[in-house]
């Protein structure tokens, strides 16, 4: 499918998210036959105004898969939905909004996936390109979708993706691809560890050779991606410096980067961008992260001082690692989009020797907390569990050898916050990390921070 070729199409829509719905708007100014189907069983009042557009609602019901020339589904929708599934047998073509909107855009899209530290590295690319002089769009899965972009010519398209969403890419050439890391997650939806792994490397097989891959060479699974793609691959790695790309330099100072291939530095192909001292956000995890951004960055040309000028004053993302509060000599921080193991693992070992009080739980993505609730006993001076996966974290924990003593199983976060902040001690940690997702109580992990830092504040009055 050509760009041309949308035009006056009749196009279903699966999902009325976020995604989905700017889907509907683009599909519109195209002149498409659109249908929406959400798979919903309740009435919601964003049909109303669709249907004053034209779009015609199919809630619950499926409609004729072969009235359509092509599908657009949402990352919340699975591709075993039962209308994903009369579509493909339909042979319709079915396609996210990612790649339909990448087949519109000329300039440079930057690519960020992995497990973890997607926003924050998409977030810091953004900021770093930002400061450089240029107009960037920063979104995908965080914030805004990628077809909002299509109505202003930026200069870059900085864009956090998501496995979902890279499920259903098919043309889109990244010119920068950043691959974080791999650990457990949405095993409830793609089944293995391989399957996931496949998905999230679409993004680099897709890409040309004249373009760049960034992989963390720590990362076996992530390192594997290089055999996909025809792109030229840099690394970051924390602990080694004979690869092309970010480390750290031998004394133990400097963030630095290495590109043999620019002989504009004559004398040495190792160029120290920021100390390793100076960098505002914290955190080993956010070190990886920034190693990747000034990847990115130094490989579109990106000047060194304005990347390292950034990472002096970068404070983060919300809702990752974000100070809410010192109440009485306890720090309150939100976590909320540490959304499986291995985000709570990089916030636990954030901290130093304070001591934590942790709020976790939710609703399981089908990962397993054994190794969690080891690093727990470790780690952790209390733990306050809610939600769906609350009993199954608990147990691991006691299986760890966490004191159950220490252990509380609470209705909610608002209980949470409470007897966290009545067992707390100054020089304590109040940590929301919840390892799970949010939608067994709340309507997104943002919704989620939201709450929690509302009753922190409460606690101030």
């Amino acid at each position: 499918m050509k760009a041309r070729s949308i035009k006056n199409s009749r196009v279903i829509v699966l999902g009325a998210g976020r995604s989905g719905l700017a889907a509907v708007d683009f599909l519109l100014k195209q002149n498409c036959s659109v249908v929406l189907y959400d798979g919903s069983e309740t009435e919601k009042p964003v049909y109303a105004e669709l249907r004053e557009k034209g779009v015609r609602i199919f809630a619950a019901s499926v409609p004729e898969a072969s009235d359509f020339d092509y599908a657009v589904i949402s990352p919340g929708i699975p591709l075993t939905d039962r209308c994903a599934v009369a579509l493909k047998n339909a042979s319709v073509p079915i396609w996210g909004e990612l790649e339909i909107a990448s087949r519109f855009i000329k300039k440079p899209i930057i690519g960020i996936t992995g497990t973890n530290g997607k926003t924050t590295t998409t977030t810091l690319i953004g900021e770093i390109l930002k400061n450089a002089g240029y107009d960037v769009f920063v979104g995908g899965n965080i914030g805004v979708p990628l077809l909002k972009s299509l109505d202003h010519p930026y200069d870059y398209y900085v864009v956090e993706m998501s496995s979902f969403q890279l499920e259903t890419v098919e043309t889109m050439d990244a010119a920068v691809s950043v691959f974080l890391n791999l650990t457990p997650d949405h095993l409830d939806r793609h089944g293995s560890m391989e399957n996931y792994l496949r998905i999230k490397g679409n993004l680099a097989a897709l890409q040309s050779k004249d373009h760049f891959c960034v992989l963390n060479e720590e990362d076996p699974a992530i390192r594997s991606i290089a055999k996909r793609t025809k792109a030229k691959c840099f690394y970051f790695n924390r602990h080694d410096f004979t690869y092309e790309g970010c480390f750290i330099s031998k004394d133990g100072q400097w963030l630095t980067f290495r590109d043999p291939s620019d002989h504009r530095n004559q004398m040495d192909s190792h160029e120290h961008i920021v100390r390793l001292d100076s960098i505002r956000i914290a955190g080993p995890h956010n070190l990886e992260n920034a190693m990747a951004a000034v990847a990115a960055c130094r490989l579109l040309g990106i000047d060194k001082d304005v990347i390292a000028d950034t990472l002096r004053v970068f404070p983060g993302v919300e809702h990752r690692l974000e100070d809410v509060a010192v109440i009485d000599g306890v720090r309150y921080v939100n976590d909320s989009k540490a959304t499986n193991p291995d985000s709570v693992f990089k916030a636990l070992v954030s901290f130093g020797d304070a001591p934590i009080l942790l709020i976790a739980g939710g609703r399981n993505k089908g990962n397993s907390f054994t190794e969690l609730g080891e690093l727990m006993k470790k780690k952790c001076k209390n733990a306050f569990l809610i939600g769906e996966a609350a009993e199954d974290i608990k147990e691991s924990c006691l299986k760890a050898g966490f004191s159950e003593k220490a252990l509380f199983v609470l209705p909610d976060l608002a209980a949470a916050v409470r007897a966290a902040h009545d067992l707390a001690e100054k020089g304590d940690v109040v940590l929301l990390s919840p390892a799970n997702a949010s939608f067994d109580q709340f309507n997104s992990f943002e919704h989620r921070g939201e709450v929690f830092k509302d009753l922190v504040h409460r606690l101030e009055k």
